[in-house]
C-alpha cells in the first residue's frame, strides 16, 4: 500500500518535512501515507493534487493502482463470469458442474471499457467451451477404438 508515493518520495529527494511544507498538507498526514497507516486513495482530492504537486507528479502516479474490474461481472450464454484481479486480471465461472478461473495474460484496468472486457471474457469462455467438447469428443473415439 502507498508504494508508489513513497517510490515518488524517494525518488524526489525531498524529505516528508519538505513535502509538507511545499504542499500545506500536515507532516503528520504525510507520515501516516509514507508509513501506511493511512490508504493513500482515501485521502482528499485536494491533499492528493497539493502532494503531487509538491513531488511534481501526476496524481494517478502517487495513488495506490485502483482495480476496476475486480468484482464486477457479467453474463454470456447463461453463463455468469466475475472479473477478478490476482497477478493479472481474470475470469471466474461455473460450467459443467466446476469452477473454471481463467487468466487473461493482461493487466486489464482501464476503466470505461467494459464493453472491450466483454468481448474479451466472451471469447475466453467460448474458447473454453469449444476446448471441452473436443476433449470430450477425443476421448469418445478414443474409447470406441480400444473396443
Amino acid at each position: 500500500m502507498n508504494d508508489r508515493f513513497n517510490q515518488v518520495l524517494k525518488r524526489s529527494g525531498l524529505s516528508m518535512y519538505a513535502v509538507s511544507r511545499m504542499s500545506g498538507v500536515p507532516y503528520t498526514t504525510v507520515n501516516e501515507i509514507h508509513n501506511k497507516k493511512i490508504d493513500i486513495n482515501q485521502c482528499a482530492s485536494g491533499t492528493l493534487f497539493r502532494l503531487a504537486s509538491a513531488l511534481n507528479v501526476k496524481p494517478d502516479e502517487i495513488i495506490n493502482p485502483i482495480r476496476y474490474m475486480d468484482g464486477t461481472t457479467g453474463r454470456y450464454q447463461g453463463i455468469t463470469y466475475t472479473w477478478s484481479y490476482d497477478n493479472g486480471s481474470q475470469i471466474t465461472f461455473q460450467y459443467d458442474g466446476k469452477q473454471v478461473t481463467l487468466n487473461t495474460g493482461r493487466d486489464y484496468n482501464i476503466p470505461g471499457r467494459n464493453r472491450i472486457y466483454n468481448q474479451c471474457a466472451e471469447w475466453m469462455i467460448q474458447d473454453y467451451i469449444d476446448e471441452e467438447k473436443w476433449q470430450k469428443e477425443a476421448e469418445r473415439i478414443l474409447a470406441g477404438r480400444k473396443q
